[in-house]
């Protein structure tokens, strides 16, 4: 059997320099689209937003907070979806990003979008604080309205 393989690359060599160049120039391809990173991470951009207003029953935070997040999220590109929850006085929302989305640009698009789309109690309008890079969190802070992941 390994007679007939030598001998069938020796007789057709054109086929076997073909190959050979469509399997080098596959794994080129191959290595030029991976992601490359000191720590691979293989789970998507998370972001968890949480709304916290004293006083206000789960139904208020709703329509007051969460409702209005979720609607000032979705102009951002790469959304896969966006699950939120309600509790007395805390409104908190998950957004999942797409694979392959970069972090940095999927919480400045967030952060971008829900400062010019979403109008708070009291005509109150996000204000971001970028916190530590290192932890990959940032806030949005309007009367206790924070980003992270």
């Amino acid at each position: 059997m390994l007679k007939g393989i030598i001998a069938f690359g020796l007789t057709r060599r054109t086929i076997v320099l073909v190959g050979l160049l469509v399997f080098v120039a596959s794994g080129i391809i191959a290595f030029l689209k991976l992601n490359i990173e000191a720590y691979p991470n293989p789970a998507p951009v998370i972001l968890e937003i949480t709304a916290q207003a004293a006083g206000l029953s789960a139904e208020e935070m709703e329509k007051y907070y969460t409702i209005p997040m979720e609607i000032g999220l979705y102009p951002t590109p790469g959304i896969a979806n966006v699950r939120s929850t309600s509790f007395y006085g805390l409104s908190f929302v998950r957004v999942t990003f797409k694979y392959g989305v970069d972090y940095h640009f999927a919480y400045t698009q967030a952060a971008i979008n829900l400062q010019q789309n979403v109008s708070l109690p009291g005509n109150q309008v996000p204000q971001i604080q970028q916190s530590s890079l290192v932890a990959r969190s940032i806030a949005i802070r309007s009367s206790a309205l924070s980003i992270s992941d």
